[in-house]
């Protein structure tokens, strides 16, 4: 099985790592041959329901695949829905002929990409987000593919104890979220979502610092960082559609950052901070008070 092969939490082969059709499915049979001696191309063809070397034609290139072919193949591959609709889509991203129809279709992938991270609960969530570095932590570790508390705590933006950072290290270590596997540091929690409402106040903590490290980044080189802002009358009726259109913009950027990052894994990388406010301007009980 090629070293470049990423499994998700269960050791399944995680799709949503792929933007090419053929090489799933390559990959899906060179990891289905290690993990199981009695899979087979045959075996295959029984499980979805078509021909014994329909697979193979596949990932030889010497066949396309039809909307109703992909879901027999899904269901081969033991997908769930959610992996099938992303499989269906990427077959279509791949066949599609014109620049503009590709366009289409890879804009959907990244959308479905980021909807499919895995939730985290609120307690990991606490645990994780109690303090800014903790996160960062995890980030550069993997960035500099080094685990070495002197290097780390010298990339910092805002230093912090040497033994703080070693004590970080090893708390991740011990909480499985980061991990070294084939001579790479990884994060087992690099493609996690959030919970939407954060009542903790622990969480809520999270993002008071970053709020104060955003007030400092305001003195970095423009070439470094980006602030934006904006100042609206909007219907406090319609306030939740403006929140999920917030949290669309989210998954979209995710999306656009996963993509971006594994297309330049060799070039070198940087650990940022993207964060959205949007809140009244205007005193709630006053703003009610003068409506009436």
């Amino acid at each position: 099985m090629p070293l470049s092969v990423v499994t998700d939490d269960s050791g399944r082969l995680d799709i949503f790592t792929y933007l090419d059709y053929r090489g799933f499915c390559r990959d899906f049979y060179h990891w289905k041959k290690k993990t199981d001696s009695r899979f087979s191309f045959r075996s295959f063809a029984r499980e979805a329901q078509v021909a014994g070397s329909y697979l193979k034609h596949i990932m030889d290139g010497a066949r396309n695949l039809s909307p109703e072919m992909c879901h027999k193949f899904g269901l081969g591959m033991g997908l769930d829905a959610k992996e099938i609709d992303y499989f269906e889509t990427l077959v279509r991203f791949n066949q599609a002929i014109s620049i503009e129809e590709k366009a289409v279709y890879l804009d959907r992938l990244r959308r479905k990409k980021s909807r499919a991270l895995k939730p985290m609960g609120m307690a990991d969530a606490v645990h994780l987000l109690s303090h800014w570095y903790v996160v960062a932590i995890k980030e550069i570790i993997v960035t500099l593919n080094s685990d070495n508390a002197s290097l780390i705590q010298r990339v910092l933006r805002k230093k912090i104890p040497e033994s703080l950072v070693d004590r970080t290290i090893q708390e991740l270590k011990d909480l499985g979220w980061i991990f070294l596997s084939n001579g790479r540091w990884s994060s087992q929690v690099s493609q996690i979502q959030f919970p939407d409402e954060v009542k903790s106040y622990v969480v809520r903590s999270f993002h008071r610092q970053m709020l104060e490290l955003a007030v400092e980044g305001l003195e970095d080189e423009l070439s470094t960082r980006e602030y934006g802002a904006a100042v609206f009358t909007f219907p406090k009726s319609e306030f939740l559609k403006l929140k999920e259109k917030i949290k669309d913009l989210q998954l979209e950027l995710v999306g656009f950052v996963q993509d971006l990052a594994s297309q330049t894994a060799d070039q070198k990388q940087g650990v940022y901070h993207f964060g959205i406010q949007c809140f009244s301007l205007q005193d709630s009980k006053e703003n009610d008070d003068a409506n009436h």
